[in-house]
């Protein structure tokens, strides 16, 4: 395979498949569905069932490594051990560079997932500590919080679910790349198969979740007003970083007009002045474009908040790179 090929199969990967598939347990309930409609009709082919259980097992452990490697310093620096065979090129290096592939995506794209002690293998190292200890206190928020049912453990229980996920990848594995004259399962596992691989895929969800983002709203209205803090905390930064950048540009204006008298429209802090207000009428335009057809709907104010964020997040980090420029030179 040539170097380009690698960094454009990653691509193809993420375009075909944008959403990376982090919350498994959906997929795997579908395929469920699909299962418990089927199972007793002559034309059901139960190795389908086994085959895309693993695969939706693949799909989520390689889209939430590469989440969790992306979202922080630690498990970055923790997902070393994951990369160890892992070799760079030109390519994959330009494609980070130009923000279509992440490190995360290298890494989940390079790592193996034939067997179920390599998943969970994969998230343990990660995650810096036992993996086992975090799966079998995970709850369902949702149900207790909002459903207001009584809280109880996602798995069951851990040895069985760990026992039946190993036999799944291992029955996978068979029919797949072997021709055996008898069969290697019978129908009824495949039941078992996926009630267990639900309870792993919504269990390790709620680790994820919890890990990365602490205890997320769960509600619309708690979602919007989320939202809407982390965009006051975000715009507190950018007004302190102008003020920073106001205070160095007034300097230079005031030396200026030391030596020549200078109109006022004309200075450098009112030229910064201007910018930032139509970057703002900008920011604010675009948002109003991107969450549009969504006008009306309670969910408008969180995806209005989250774009106005990314947006701000890139003109603090361009105001940064300025502002470390000038002071260099």
């Amino acid at each position: 395979m040539s170097q380009r090929d690698r960094a454009d199969e990653i691509l193809g990967v993420k375009e075909r498949n944008p959403l990376g598939h982090r919350f498994g347990s959906y997929g795997l309930n579908s395929l469920q569905s699909q299962w418990t409609k089927t199972c007793k009709n002559k034309e059901c082919t139960p190795d389908f069932f086994v085959i895309r259980a693993v695969t939706l097992l693949e799909v989520f452990t390689r889209g939430n490594v590469a989440e969790l490697i992306d979202h922080g310093t630690e498990y970055a620096n923790r997902a070393i051990e994951l990369s160890k065979n892992l070799k760079m090129d030109f390519a994959l290096v330009q494609g980070i560079q130009g923000r279509a592939i992440t490190l995360g995506d290298i890494v989940a794209h390079n790592i193996s997932v034939n067997s179920f002690s390599q998943m969970f293998g994969h998230f343990e190292t990660l995650l810096g500590r036992p993996l086992r200890e975090l799966l079998v206190c995970a709850v369902d928020r949702w149900s207790v919080e909002i459903e207001k049912k009584r809280p109880r453990p996602i798995i069951g229980d851990f040895d069985i679910l760990a026992r039946s996920l190993t036999r799944l990848f291992e029955v996978r594995h068979i029919v797949c790349h072997e021709t055996p004259r008898k069969p290697v399962y019978v129908t009824g596992e495949v039941d078992e198969f996926l009630n267990e691989a639900i309870q792993f895929c919504k269990a390790l969800e709620e680790v994820l979740t919890f890990e990365r983002f602490g205890l997320v709203p769960l509600t619309q209205t708690e979602m919007n007003i989320d939202a809407g803090r982390s965009l006051r905390k975000k715009e507190e930064e950018l007004n302190q970083l102008l003020a920073e950048i106001r205070a160095k540009v007034k300097v230079t204006d005031d030396a200026r007009s030391a030596i020549a008298d200078k109109n006022t429209d004309g200075s450098w802090l009112h030229c910064l002045n201007d910018a930032e207000e139509k970057w703002l009428a900008y920011r604010n335009a675009q948002c109003e474009f991107d969450t549009y057809l969504n006008r009306g709907g309670t969910i408008r104010p969180t995806l209005w908040a989250g774009e106005a964020t990314r947006l701000s997040d890139i003109r603090i980090a361009e105001l940064r790179s300025w502002l470390r420029r000038e002071s260099e030179s």
